[in-house]
């Protein structure tokens, strides 16, 4: 049987990785916002680069993906790093609701033994 001191040292440790994760989840917002600004303004110079030299306007879009392609596979992993951090802070979320919730049921056994 899981004692209500395990029960709060494992909420106190699941509140502490949510702290962290919730700083982690900052930092790799902005890391994937200065992705997307990298890749934006990418897009934008070659695009007029493409232009200026005369490229054929229906095929310029192709070309601009190839040439920056290294700044759209780096937006889509800080995309998909952010979503991992998302994921992981919605678990330890839960996993401390179902600490809450076995304090709850554990305080009423307690209660209903006396």
């Amino acid at each position: 049987m899981i004692t209500p001191d395990e029960i709060i040292r494992g909420m106190a440790d699941k509140n502490r990785m949510l702290t962290q994760k919730n700083e982690e989840y900052v930092e790799l917002s902005e890391k994937r916002a200065q992705a997307e600004r990298a890749y934006s303004v990418a897009v934008a110079k070659e695009t007029l680069k493409q232009k200026a030299e005369g490229q054929s306007i229906t095929i310029i879009d192709k070309v601009v993906k190839g040439s920056v392609a290294d700044l759209k596979y780096a937006l889509d992993v800080s995309e998909g790093v952010l979503k991992a951090c998302l994921n992981s802070i919605k678990a330890l979320t839960i996993a401390i609701d179902t600490y809450r919730s076995l304090l709850t049921w554990l305080r009423a056994e307690m209660m209903r033994a006396e």
